[in-house]
């Protein structure tokens, strides 16, 4: 047998896997278990990419034709988190950080001094207990006075910002709806609405679909303008936060990134995000350089509010 023949059975076993891979991955609609092939399109993209290759050096017509339907699908459905980016404007009227400092954070006071040098004018964190709100929330009150929590609610989340809002609240996690706590704020021409979140995990798939349908039906019914903010825990090219795009109107102000894990390993996938209206314009991204005891990096975004 030779060499190329070798490779051929190779490069057909690959191209199936790949053809395999991103069909689930189509299917996740049906199945919301099958997200998780989605999450890693980048993977699925470059690994296309090779087997392609790999086919085109093997010989055979058919086998490279199929790569190349391979690498194109997963190329166009890579691109399609590119539809709901964010415009782009040169100089920002706010700035909001999201940080999921993690339940278990024994590094508080790193998490603090962070926040002073990011100076977010509305900052968000999931995974606040009470322990975790006493030793953070305090001591940043001369730069956030205005202070919206559910952190002893089965919710985690707090809310902090310089200036104060017309109104806000909360509500808890159900199997329903995600945990969100949010602040209605006077814009200069309307007024502009920051949500922050932290949706079902990657192994709660129905409960993220869920998650997902209360958000947009929320968001329809809207007039002011508004921001999602935090945990999304769906990466950008997951077939549920398009969904949530497109459903609502909103678009991202992060793609390409990575906030996650930050524990022992580099992150490879983003989820912490901003979505929001069109009238809110991308300045530009921020990823932290270190995870302040959390397992997930901060993320920082400067906007412009049209």
């Amino acid at each position: 047998m030779t060499l190329r023949r070798v490779a051929g059975y190779v490069a057909a076993l690959a191209v199936a896997a790949a053809l395999l891979a991103t069909a689930l991955g189509a299917m996740a609609g049906l199945f919301p278990y099958l997200e998780l092939i989605n999450h890693f399109r980048w993977v699925l993209l470059g690994g296309s990419a090779i087997v392609a290759l790999a086919a085109f050096w093997a010989g055979g017509r058919v086998l490279v034709r199929l790569g190349i339907v391979v690498l194109a699908v997963n190329a166009l459905l890579a691109a399609v988190p590119l539809m709901s980016q964010a415009s782009s404007a040169a100089r920002p009227t706010l700035r909001v950080t999201t940080f999921n400092v993690w339940i278990g954070n024994r590094e508080p006071q790193a998490v603090v001094n962070f926040l002073r040098e990011e100076d977010a004018d509305v900052v968000v964190l999931q995974e606040v207990g009470s322990r975790l709100e006493q030793e953070i929330v305090p001591p940043l009150k001369d730069k956030y006075p205005h202070v919206m929590s559910c952190a002893r609610r089965n919710c985690g989340l707090v809310l902090l910002s310089k200036t104060a809002w017309l109104d806000a609240g909360f509500s808890d996690r159900t199997h329903a709806s995600p945990p969100v706590v949010w602040a209605r704020f006077a814009g200069s021409g309307k007024p502009y609405v920051i949500t922050g979140l932290h949706l079902a995990y990657p192994f709660q798939p129905e409960m993220q679909v869920d998650h997902i349908d209360w958000l947009a039906d929320r968001l329809r019914k809207a007039q002011d303008t508004q921001m999602l903010v935090g945990d999304f825990n769906l990466t950008p090219f997951s077939l549920k936060l398009n969904s949530l795009a497109f459903k609502a109107n909103l678009r991202r102000h992060a793609t390409l990134g990575a906030s996650w894990p930050a524990v022992r390993f580099m992150p490879v996938v983003l989820l912490d995000n901003l979505l929001a209206s069109p009238e809110v314009r991308a300045v530009s991204v921020r990823y932290g350089a270190d995870s302040h005891g959390s397992d997930h990096y901060p993320v920082t975004f400067d906007i412009a509010l049209d």
